[in-house]
């Protein structure tokens, strides 16, 4: 519900940009997490996807739910210019951007919300295709 919220969001305020959400028959994902939180780990990885799709090329955001053994897994996949290899390592370090605004304190916050609630990120990418970044939170035993 959160991740379909956050694309609500998106998706109505983004003009460069079209969301497709998939969650391959997952009605519900329990995780033990805050949704204030979540929603910040989404918005920022929507955002910054949008921000990675060139001005020239319509924008597509691909989120997809899927259950692995005991996680759930959120794919969000851009189809942007995809991440440089020179800055592969520092993507999830404080105060690293490569965009010419903001503090580049984005994708470690998520990382450190992600990984308070147990939780896994990690991201694919292909220069001039675009990047997926993946968040993986165990399923909440009953």
């Amino acid at each position: 519900a959160v991740t379909q919220n956050a694309i609500g969001l998106f998706q109505d305020s983004s003009e460069h940009a079209d969301f497709v959400f998939e969650d391959n028959g997952i009605s519900e994902a329990p995780i033990f997490a805050d949704k204030e939180q979540l929603l910040r780990v989404f918005n920022n990885l929507f955002r910054n996807a949008i921000q990675a799709i060139p001005e020239n090329r319509r924008g597509k955001i691909e989120v997809t739910l899927s259950k692995q053994n005991l996680n759930f897994v959120v794919a969000v996949k851009d189809n942007g210019t995809g991440i440089a290899d020179e800055v592969y390592d520092k993507i999830f370090v404080p105060n690293f951007t490569t965009k010419t605004h903001g503090m580049g304190l984005g994708l470690a916050m998520v990382k450190n919300i992600v990984e308070t609630c147990n939780g896994k990120i990690w991201f694919e990418t292909s220069k001039g295709h675009g990047t997926t970044f993946y968040v993986s939170f165990p399923e909440l035993s009953e």
